[in-house]
């Protein structure tokens, strides 16, 4: 069959951009080192190509929130840790302060130090991340989570809530520790208070520990003259009382300050093992007397009064000069060590809940890069190119185009008359 001059022109340069396709082809997988550098070249690989780069870019993301939660747990720690010494610290000055041989005026200077280290817990538990995030705020990371409020005291602006991320296809883990649960829910032997409620009651019996008292006692004629001082709310109260006799809790329902009738009712319930009688004083006050040997009363309890006050309200005050004052067990200054060592147990304990938060968040980023590693190995054997191999078709194919070329130019350049030579 003969072929003509333009036939056999266009199927040499259908030939050479055939092979330029391929040169420039090698030409890409050698410098992506890519093997599929489109769809078309491969196409079941490319496929399984795109579903292991949608595998590795998910598992980035899980590295990536696995990091996030550490470093936001490392910085919960660091607070947790900080405010764990300052409780440290308060138990010290407990310790120290309460204490009857220690001066007045260095009292007040671990009142003054108590107050500094009160300031530094609000700012610690209202810390941010460094993007700004409330560590200890919840959901409500934009708010400042521990306010002052109108009585002095701390109150809680966040939430519940525990931040979660994605750490797998199904596991998620926390980056934070409840606020509220952590400073505002210390379980004490008078009921829940806040880290913040305990530092003030300690601070309140210190600034008070000079002119309250944990026991009264007089001899027993003419005995003791007091006053019980509240509100006009029934409150239930309880003491211990000890005379000639004996000593003996009493329990008195429903007492109202300024007003003495069950308070004698209930002492003089307990006169034959006390020897003490009490009976209403001319000037309307409490009058406990026993004859003999001392009236001691003591271990003074009232509802509702959980912490010290600075300017204490349920007292029994003498009508001496200078009037002695006994205040609730909850006001002395003993009383304020327990409640500290709680609040440093509840800290602890919030510590470790954090610790194993870590741990856990450690242990999966071990194993999303495990995992991380296999899959670029399976993303490196389908997708990497054999250079040596490419290299080698590469230099073939330059090989063959210039023979072509040269073949076509010789041929298209010869006439009939060559032919017939």
């Amino acid at each position: 069959m003969s072929v003509s001059t333009k036939l056999f022109a266009d199927q040499m340069l259908n030939r050479f951009s055939r092979i330029n396709d391929e040169i420039e082809l090698r030409q890409t997988k050698i410098s992506t080192g890519q093997e599929i550098t489109q769809a078309s070249d491969k196409p079941i690989d490319a496929v399984r190509l795109s579903a292991l780069e949608e595998r590795s870019t998910q598992l980035a993301g899980f590295v990536r929130n696995v990091r996030t939660a550490q470093e936001s747990l490392t910085l919960a720690d660091a607070e947790l840790t900080s405010a764990f010494d300052m409780l440290t610290r308060l138990r010290e000055i407990g310790t120290a302060a309460n204490s009857d041989t220690i001066a007045p005026i260095d009292r007040e200077a671990f009142r003054v130090e108590v107050a500094q280290i009160r300031t530094a817990l609000v700012g610690l538990a209202n810390s941010r991340t460094t993007d700004g995030q409330a560590i200890f705020a919840g959901y409500a990371t934009d708010t400042t989570p521990f306010a002052l409020n109108a009585s002095g005291g701390i109150d809680f602006k966040g939430d519940g809530g525990e931040h979660t991320l994605a750490a797998s296809e199904t596991m998620r883990l926390p980056t934070s520790v409840n606020g509220g649960r952590v400073f505002m829910q210390v379980e004490t032997n008078s009921g829940m208070a806040s880290i913040f409620d305990i530092v003030d009651s300690f601070e309140a019996a210190l600034s008070t520990k000079e002119f309250v008292r944990d026991s009264l006692s007089v001899p027993g004629d003419p005995g003791l003259s007091l006053q019980f001082n509240g509100d006009r709310v029934p409150r239930d109260v309880s003491f211990v009382i000890e005379g000639p006799s004996g000593r003996t809790a009493v329990n008195v329902s429903e007492v109202v300050g300024g007003s003495n009738d069950r308070l004698i009712e209930a002492i003089n319930a307990q006169s034959v093992a006390t020897g003490i009688t009490a009976e209403l004083s001319e000037n309307g006050r409490l009058q406990l007397s026993a004859g003999t040997g001392t009236v001691t009363i003591s271990e003074l309890d009232v509802e509702g009064v959980n912490r010290a006050s600075k300017d204490p309200k349920f007292t029994f005050t003498t009508d001496g000069v200078p009037a002695q004052t006994l205040a609730p067990v909850a006001q002395q200054l003993g009383s304020q060590l327990t409640k500290l060592i709680d609040a440093g147990q509840h800290i602890a304990l919030s510590r470790t809940t954090v610790g194993a938060r870590l741990e856990r968040a450690e242990s999966q980023e071990e194993n999303l890069l495990t995992r991380s590693v296999a899959l670029d190995t399976q993303l490196n054997d389908l997708s990497a190119a054999d250079l040596e191999r490419v290299i080698t078709e590469l230099q073939s194919l330059l090989v063959n185009r210039d023979a072509a070329r040269q073949a076509y130019s010789k041929i298209s350049q010869s006439s009939l008359f060559d032919f017939l030579n």
